[in-house]
Order: C-alpha cells, then sequence, then structure tokens
C-alpha cells in the first residue's frame, strides 16, 4: 500500500479540442463533512480522467470497455488520418477556392457526426450518473467504514479511475498502447490509417486521395448531370408549355426586327432629307453670292480700265472669257462644305475660289513695221517714198475663266461631289432665291412658246449660210442645260453656237457669250446678214453678255431658250436686251 502507484498521463489534443470543466456545485453542498466532501471530489477528478476524446466526440467509461484494442486502435488512427489530411489540405486552400469549399464541407460533415456521437455519449454519462447517486444512498454507511479501514481492493479502486471492478494496470497498459498508436498516425500522416484497417476517406493519406479540384469537378458534373435531367424530364412533361414559350419569343423577335428596320429606314430618311435643303439663311446665302459678284464686277472694272492703268501702247487687244457663274453651284458648294454657314464664315473661301476660277495675265507684244514717208531729194527736188521701220506696241490681256463647276469638282471628293449634285437636283429645296439669276429656260427669259418659223429661200442660197443653218436646225426643240455643249448632253446658249458653228470649220471653240462677242467682228444691225451672231446684255446677273443666238435675217434669230427655238429680236423681251451684233470668221 505504501508503494507509489504509477501516475496516469494523457496528453490531449488541445489545439483541436477543449475540455467542457463540469457545472460547479451549489453552495449548499459545503455543509457536507469534510472527508465526504474529499471523496466527491477524488470522485469527479476521476471521472474527469475517464472521459476520453476523439476530435470533438466523447467516449465514456461504459463505451471505451466494451471495445477491443484492435477497434480503440482503429480510432485512434483515424483520428489521427484525419487531423494529418485537414492540416495538409489547409496548407494549399489560399491556391484553390474549391479545394476550400471541399475541406470545409467535409469538416462540417464530421462535426455533426461528432456532435451525434457527443449527445449519444452525454446521454450515457447522465444514466452512469443517477445509478451512482442510486447506489450512494443505499450504501452510505457502508462509505463510513470504508473511511475509516480501508481495504487493499478500495485502496486500488480509489487510486485507479474509478471504474468499478476493473484493473488499474490493464487501463493503464491500454491508454499507453492507443498513445503509442496515436503518436505513430501522427508522424506517418495516412499509414496509420492503413494499419488499422483504414476507411476509405483517410486511407494512404492525401496522395492517395483524389486531389480536391478533381472532386470540385466530379461534384461539378454531377450538378450539371442533375439539372440536364430534370430540364429533360420537365420538357417531356410539359411539351405544350414549351411550345407557347417558343412561339412567344419568335413573335417578340419578329417585333423588334421590325422596329429596328423602321429605325434604320426613318434614319436613312432623315439623312437624304438633310442633304437636300440648304441650312444656311437666306440672307447669309444671298449676301456671299452678292459678295461673289462683287468680286466679278471689280475684275470687270479692272480690265475695262486698262489703258488708263497702261498708257502708251499702239493697240490693246483683249483675250477674255466671260465673267460669270452659277449662283446654285456656289451656294450648293459653300453648303457642301460647311452646312450651316453665315456670311462672314465663307469670305476667304470665296476670294480662295475666285482665284481659282479667274487668272487674268497681260502682255506686251513689239512689233517692227514699216510705214511707207515720202521724201524730196533736196538736188532734183523730184519726191519718192521710203519704207522706214518704226516699234509697234501692243499691250495683250487675257481673261480664263476655268469654270466655277470644274473647280469645284477638283476640290471636293466623291461622297462630297454626290451631296452636291443632290443639292443641285433640288435647288437646295429653295427654287425661289436667285430671281436675278439664271432664269427658269436659260438666258431666255421671255417665257415666249417657240416661233415656227421658216428661213427665206434666198438667205439658203448662201451656202456658208445653208450649211450653218442645216445645223442649227438638227437640235431646235432640245431643252436646255446649263452649261451644256454637245447633242449627248444638252445646250446652254453659248455652247449650241459654239456647237453649230465648229461643225462649219470655224475654231471658236467652247466659249461663252462674252467670249463669243470678243472673238467676233462687231457690225451694226444695218450690216447684219443671216449667220451673224446677235448678242444681248442683263438677261440675268452676269457681267457683259449674257445671252447669243443665231441671226436669221428680217430680224429673226434662233437660240437656245428652254428648249432651243425661233425668236423675234425685236419682241417686248429682247428688245430691252438687245446689245449688238457680231461676224466671225474662220
Amino acid at each position: 500500500m505504501s508503494e507509489k502507484q504509477p501516475k496516469l498521463k494523457f496528453e490531449e489534443d488541445k489545439e483541436r479540442t477543449v475540455t467542457r470543466s463540469p457545472p460547479k456545485k451549489s453552495k449548499v453542498e459545503q455543509s457536507k463533512p469534510k472527508k465526504q466532501k474529499l471523496k466527491l471530489d477524488a470522485d469527479k477528478a476521476a471521472e474527469k480522467a475517464q472521459h476520453l476524446r476523439f476530435g470533438k466526440a466523447e467516449i465514456t467509461p461504459d463505451e471505451a470497455s466494451r471495445m477491443t484494442k484492435q477497434q480503440k486502435r482503429a480510432m485512434y488512427a483515424a483520428a489521427a488520418a484525419r487531423s494529418a489530411v485537414h492540416r495538409e489540405v489547409d496548407q494549399y486552400e489560399d491556391d484553390n477556392v474549391g479545394t476550400q469549399a471541399l475541406s470545409e464541407g467535409e469538416k462540417a460533415a464530421e462535426t455533426t457526426h461528432d456532435i451525434s456521437k457527443s449527445r449519444y455519449a452525454r446521454k450515457l454519462k447522465k444514466e452512469a450518473k443517477r445509478q451512482r447517486k442510486m447506489q450512494g444512498k443505499n450504501g452510505s454507511k457502508t462509505a463510513k467504514s470504508s473511511l475509516q479501514k480501508p481495504t487493499a481492493a478500495q485502496d486500488a479502486g480509489a487510486s485507479g479511475t474509478g471504474e468499478g471492478g476493473s484493473n488499474w494496470l490493464s487501463r493503464w497498459r491500454q491508454k499507453q498502447d492507443i498513445q503509442k498508436s496515436y503518436r505513430a498516425a501522427t508522424r506517418s500522416g495516412g499509414t496509420a490509417a492503413q494499419t488499422a484497417g483504414g476507411q476509405k476517406a483517410a486511407s494512404g493519406g492525401v496522395p492517395a486521395a483524389k486531389s480536391g479540384m478533381e472532386q470540385v469537378i466530379d461534384k461539378g458534373r454531377s450538378v450539371v448531370s442533375t439539372a440536364v435531367n430534370g430540364i429533360a424530364n420537365f420538357a417531356k412533361s410539359n411539351a405544350h408549355v414549351l411550345l407557347i414559350v417558343g412561339v412567344f419569343l419568335l413573335l417578340l423577335l419578329l417585333v423588334m426586327s421590325a422596329f429596328s428596320s423602321c429605325s434604320i429606314l426613318f434614319s436613312g430618311t432623315t439623312q437624304v432629307s438633310g442633304q437636300t435643303i440648304y441650312t444656311a439663311e437666306d440672307r447669309d446665302i444671298r449676301g456671299a453670292e452678292t459678295d461673289y459678284k462683287k468680286l466679278e464686277k471689280e475684275l470687270d472694272k479692272k480690265i475695262k480700265r486698262t489703258p488708263t492703268d497702261h498708257p502708251g501702247y499702239d493697240e490693246y487687244r483683249y483675250h477674255l472669257d466671260a465673267i460669270e457663274h452659277d449662283p446654285w453651284q456656289l451656294t450648293s458648294f459653300l453648303t457642301t462644305l460647311y452646312d450651316d454657314y453665315t456670311r462672314s464664315e465663307v469670305q476667304a473661301k470665296l476670294k480662295e475660289t475666285f482665284a481659282k476660277q479667274y487668272k487674268l495675265t497681260t502682255w506686251v507684244e513689239v512689233q517692227t513695221r514699216y510705214r511707207t514717208v515720202v521724201m524730196i531729194d533736196i538736188f532734183t527736188g523730184i519726191p519718192y517714198t521710203v519704207q522706214v521701220p518704226y516699234e509697234y506696241r501692243i499691250f495683250h490681256t487675257k481673261l480664263v475663266n476655268k469654270g466655277l463647276e470644274v473647280v469645284i469638282r477638283e476640290e471636293l471628293n466623291s461622297d462630297q461631289w454626290k451631296r452636291y449634285e443632290i443639292f443641285q437636283d433640288t435647288l437646295g429645296g429653295r427654287p425661289y432665291l436667285f430671281n436675278g439669276g439664271l432664269p427658269p429656260g436659260g438666258s431666255d427669259g421671255s417665257g415666249a412658246p417657240g416661233i415656227d418659223y421658216q428661213v427665206p429661200a434666198e438667205a439658203l442660197t448662201d451656202e456658208e449660210f445653208a450649211a450653218i443653218y442645216k445645223e442649227a436646225q438638227k437640235y431646235v426643240g432640245t431643252p436646255y442645260v446649263w452649261g451644256g455643249s454637245t447633242p449627248e448632253t444638252g445646250f446652254d446658249c453659248s455652247g449650241y453656237v459654239c456647237w453649230v458653228y465648229n461643225q462649219n470649220g470655224y475654231n471658236v471653240g467652247r466659249t461663252t457669250a462674252n467670249g463669243l462677242w470678243n472673238k467676233s467682228q462687231h457690225i451694226s444691225e444695218a450690216e447684219a446678214k443671216p449667220g451673224d451672231l446677235v448678242f444681248f446684255e442683263g438677261t440675268y446677273d452676269t457681267p457683259g453678255k449674257s445671252h447669243v443666238g443665231i441671226y436669221l435675217g428680217n430680224g429673226m434669230m434662233v437660240s437656245a431658250g428652254d428648249p432651243i427655238k425661233y425668236a423675234n429680236i425685236h419682241s417686248s423681251y429682247w428688245q430691252k436686251y438687245l446689245s449688238g451684233f457680231g461676224r466671225l470668221s474662220k
């Protein structure tokens, strides 16, 4: 009895488990005798030592006594392997969120299992405690005598674990074996689980188990498969519902497509409408046209001042194209470039365009000429003539009108040119803008219908005129086209005259009414004969001659009005613009 009993020492896994302290006894127990209190405290300590913990589950002494050594070793080994697996997974959970989720789910499942075992253990514990109380009431007297004279068996029971009838030495060896198995399982990870017979979840440790990612993929496949099967079953049992939904979606798509097409149509219509209408204010459009005409008038005045500005020459010769432009072309051009422009914004562009359209050059020609001088011989007194050379100085002035539309075409790209042509076709939606410009019917603004005129037979005896008239008569009734100069394109007044005369051996090129005036010999009306030219000025707002026709005699002409027609030059309209006659030479 005096020998020291071997002290049992069992270390629990403090990191993962926290032992719950027993509830404190009420103060009523303090009235018990001291010896009895000491005994109860010893019993509590023995009971506490008897509870073995595996993870979070508690194993009561009764359960432990019914377990074999192999079962206990397997239990310890499984707990150790499970802890090793969790530590291994936790090490990599930052790198794989799916693995972390799987690990947490497994831990939750194990916790649920441990809780169920814990509840069962507490139930057994309560039952054992109730039985001990009943035994304590029945044997209180025996307990007193045992305290006074303990026997060897009682000493052995008191110094043991308090488990009735069991040998403390066998229990000590059992615990030693369990601790040894636990330490081995901790060192070797999952190998202890294999030694114990292994559960599938822990056998082989982490290397033998599927990786966390594979488990996540497997679970994902399982979920997708379940969803597909569910959809298929729903489709089989609800085919009519799916049919109705499909028809509804199809109708919805058709409606949306119709709205989309309408929006595109409206957008296109708006765009075309915007391209057919001048966007600037009327006062700015007319103001820009007035400024361009002012530049043309200043150019005309400069040409007329040539003898004053350059005096002392024997002759002044002029090679001039007409100073004119189409106001609609200018307006369409400016609108294409600037859209909603103001008069002040386009001043620089007007001057730039004017400089490109008109080119004025001058030069001096010096000729050596001879004049006959009568001289008298001083010795004989007889007169005689001598050819004396002298310089004859001619001042030339040349104006080239490149054509406004030619300048415009060079400056616009293909897209801008298309827009410009739309403006020209529609007159920008404002046909009232330029009443002082080129009137309907071309430069023949009389509005009178063509006269059914027959040229007298005696006039046709002149072969030169007969040939000219034959060509001119071909195109009577052809519509007027601004800038036209061929039968394919149509004719304006000067284009018509140039075509007829060029076809009969005259080399007049393509020029304007004012250009033909400058190329011709100026004659009076009394001198004019069939085949000469008749000129008008002021039929529309342009410098110089504004209209030209082929004179047929007897006060009649044929010219490109709208269409090409015969007219009386002394009618109320033409008489007020009649300006002169001219004769071309080959």
